[in-house]
């Protein structure tokens, strides 16, 4: 009971720290000023990058693909290993309409929500 107890708090936190990276202390919009699709989409979610001391091939592995939140919510059906390719495509596309493609490191990103949390 203690094993399973262990790994289910311990996928449970991963989880929550891959999700609330994604996902937390980003934009929000009330229904009247809510932007179409795609840029709610980017100006909502965050991608998790390497640095601090984490390689990407880390962030790769312990994100499972979700450390292209951006990518994946415009593309929720494309296979993950095609975010990576489209993850370039979004970038430079955003960059030409002028729209914030945000992108922090496993410990920035951290740092970001929890400031966030705090001012809440």
């Amino acid at each position: 009971i203690a094993f399973f107890m262990t790994m289910t708090c311990s996928c449970g936190w991963f989880l929550a720290i891959v999700f609330g990276l994604g996902h937390n202390g980003m934009a929000t919009y009330d229904a009247e000023a809510r932007p179409d699709f795609w840029k709610l989409q980017v100006t909502t979610t965050r991608n998790i990058t390497g640095g601090h001391g984490f390689p990407q091939f880390f962030v790769d592995w312990f994100c499972g693909g979700l450390q292209y939140q951006v990518d994946h919510h415009l593309f929720p059906s494309l296979p993950r290993h095609n975010l990576p390719k489209t993850h370039e495509l979004v970038e430079s596309f955003c960059k030409e309409w002028g729209v914030k493609y945000h992108e922090a490191d496993l410990v920035d990103g951290t740092v970001e929500v929890l400031d966030h949390l705090n001012n809440v």
